[in-house]
């Protein structure tokens, strides 16, 4: 089998598509990357206790809340029973995956390591370094990241919020190679989902990029055949919806006032049974 590593930043939406990637799609990296040192925004690195006052100044309570809820309950150590969701940990006792702490993916110390691993593929999704040399050319495949929108449409740092804030019905996920530029790497797969009523922030990403794992898996069998996959180009100057940041303040009350919802206590209730979202 491929040998492929998964790099992410820890948080119940990553868990929950590392989770989907090993349990349901049979898909087994050779080591998991965890994002460590705290929460990259606007280019610099806060520990949570820096990030807490600074995210509730610029975002409020309402956005802060779901992010600090969201993040806590991917780095806990967990195991709910009855074939519910596995924690970081417990997938790696599990199916013996080695879980690599690292702030800097693209370093040399991390790299080192993959490269001891010989591996072959690096996937990110959900992830919050920018991936760039050595790292970019260490892996023979490449590397290749699952972007919960049609690229070039919505490319950034929250794209779900911003198709919802857009009134899209449809939402789409991307199979891309990773590049230097974010979000703007060749377009290897895309897929679309339609977005129900009553779908929030939190489970429009799981689906999103749960399915995207379909993605992979196609991605993953063609190079093991030995057949070169086919990429496509973006041109992200052609997007409608062009790069965007962090929500600003003004979108945030837009984004409530249309009724639009983050997260509810059913979707944690869901996501910690493990329940197929994107089944039927």
């Amino acid at each position: 089998m491929l040998r492929f590593a998964y790099g992410c930043t820890p948080s119940v939406m990553s868990l929950y598509f590392a989770n989907t990637l090993v349990r349901r799609a049979g898909l087994t990296p050779s080591c998991i990357l965890l994002s460590s040192g705290g929460l990259r925004f606007q280019k610099k690195r806060y520990t949570p206790a820096q990030v807490l006052p600074l995210f509730l100044k610029q975002f409020g309570a309402r956005f802060t809340g779901y992010n600090v809820l969201a993040g806590l309950s991917g780095a806990l150590p967990f195991s709910i029973p009855n074939s519910g969701l596995m924690g970081f940990q417990a997938l790696s006792r599990a199916y013996g995956i080695p879980l690599v702490l690292s702030d800097d993916f693209s370093g040399e110390a991390t790299v080192a390591e993959l490269r001891r691993r010989e591996v072959e593929l690096f996937v990110t999704c959900m992830c919050d370094q920018l991936i760039r040399e050595p790292l970019l050319s260490l892996p023979r495949h490449g590397c290749v990241n699952i972007h919960p929108s049609l690229l070039p449409e919505f490319r950034g740092v929250d794209s779900i919020f911003q198709a919802m804030l857009h009134g899209e019905r449809e939402i789409g996920t991307t199979l891309h190679r990773t590049a230097a530029r974010i979000d703007a790497g060749d377009v290897l797969a895309q897929s679309t989902l339609p977005r129900a009523d009553t779908d929030t922030h939190m489970l429009l990403t799981l689906k999103s990029t749960a399915a995207g794992i379909a993605l992979l898996k196609q991605h993953v069998e063609l190079l093991e055949r030995g057949q070169p996959p086919t990429a496509r180009p973006i041109d992200v100057n052609t997007a409608r919806h062009p790069y965007r940041s962090w929500p600003e303040r003004a979108e945030l009350r837009r984004f409530q006032a249309q009724g639009n919802v983050f997260w509810r206590a059913s979707d944690f209730r869901r996501v910690l049974g493990f329940e197929d979202l994107n089944a039927g």
